[in-house]
């Protein structure tokens, strides 16, 4: 039913998938604009009509999901403008704006109406509710319901995550629009304080859902990490082209929509400066086209013939694969000459370690190499922990 609907009124045509995505996300944004404003004006009546402050708090809460939606429009509108010398990265980015500025209307939201709910507890006013208002606003929330599992399969179809905070947004109203029907129902039994308690619940909820989505989009801003399914995804497909024979220290940039990737990539040594580059240029198309990412491949020349190096990889696979603190070794380099002896390579820890932990491990495989090798001198580079 979603497809259809969204197929109807948002054909896939031949434009780019930015273009297309950003007309998703306006044509939710409009049907919520609509909808939340249609159902504000009902709630808001129903709210002063029968005087319950859960009803006009709930209300209220409807109408920051029309203005929540109003910003999901304007970060759509935004991320879709392209690069520019002020921002050569592109405005992928106004998407987590957005859903920042949504999660800070819901806490505002629900701070204002805790004094508010706390007052009514303390003197309970009459609630005047008819059954018709009630029927009238259990409706809303199948609404609402429906909004929101429709935002939340957009979100999945274009991997929005303002998307996401605009469709828990909905259900949020959802939810305290049914904690004000049963404070109604209890108006009508003759129990007005369910009013107030209804509406400080509205409120610590409103707070608690605006905390979890600023907290995904702060996340966001500030840089999380991929998923190990995304950094296998890449390094699986950087894999499969010939000539290459190890990936390593994968670093993922989001922004918005747009991924910025950097890999480095093993090849033999003896491979020309001329199929070196060849191998790097298949590695960015193959990158390009099955995951649609900005590639950047460096790449790092490797003697796999080499027998101390094949004595080396024998060894760190025997005595430190089962180390938990070392998540990866990769480069192996050696050099042998009358006057130098060095064993060069690099390892990825796993997330956690503080500074002192991994220096001791890699001076714990420093000593190890030193003892094993005798007379080389070992160099271990350690890469950042965004590096994967």
């Amino acid at each position: 039913m979603f497809k259809a609907l969204t197929d109807r009124f948002v054909p896939v045509s031949k434009e780019s998938a930015r273009i297309y995505r950003t007309k998703i996300g306006v044509f939710q944004g409009w049907v919520s604009v609509f909808l939340n404003g249609f159902l504000f004006i009902i709630k808001m009546a129903i709210g002063l009509m029968v005087g319950a402050i859960s009803v006009i708090a709930d209300a209220i809460h409807t109408l920051s999901d029309v203005i929540s939606s109003s910003i999901v429009i304007w970060g759509f509108r935004q991320s879709e403008k392209p690069a520019d010398v002020e921002h050569p990265y592109g405005h992928g980015r106004a998407e987590y704006i957005a859903t920042l500025i949504i999660a800070t209307l819901l806490c505002v939201a629900g701070i204002e109406f805790i004094e508010v709910a706390i007052d009514r507890i303390r003197s309970p006013g009459a609630v005047k509710a008819e059954w018709w208002m009630i029927i009238l606003l259990a409706i809303t929330i199948v609404l609402k319901e429906i909004t929101a599992r429709y935002a939340e399969f957009l979100s999945s179809m274009i991997a929005s995550g303002t998307l996401h905070a605009d469709a828990w947004h909905h259900r949020t109203d959802a939810i305290s629009s049914l904690l004000v029907v049963v404070a109604m129902i209890a108006g009508i039994y003759d129990y007005p304080a369910i009013d107030g308690w209804a509406g400080l619940a509205v409120s610590l909820f409103l707070i608690y859902t605006g905390f979890e989505i600023a907290r995904d989009a702060i996340d966001d801003l500030i840089g999380r990490p991929p998923t190990i399914e995304e950094v296998e995804n890449i390094r699986q497909i950087v894999l499969s082209v010939r000539g290459v024979l190890g990936a390593h220290d994968i670093t993922i940039h989001s922004y918005g929509h747009d991924k910025f990737v950097s890999v480095h990539v093993e090849i033999d040594a003896s491979e020309n400066t001329a199929a070196a580059h060849d191998i790097s240029e298949e590695v960015e198309t193959r990158l390009e086209e099955a995951i649609g990412v900005e590639p950047t491949v460096h790449m790092d020349p490797v003697h796999p013939k080499n027998p101390m190096v094949q004595d080396i990889n024998v060894y760190l696979d025997k005595v430190w694969s089962t180390d938990d603190r070392i998540t990866d070794i990769h480069d192996i380099r050696v050099v042998n000459t009358e006057n130098h002896h060095l064993i060069l390579f690099g390892i990825n820890v796993k997330a956690g370690l503080n500074q002192n932990q991994i220096m001791e491990c890699r001076k714990s495989l420093e000593d190890d190499l030193k003892g094993k090798f005798d007379g080389f001198e070992i160099k271990i580079k350690v890469s950042p922990l965004h590096r994967y």
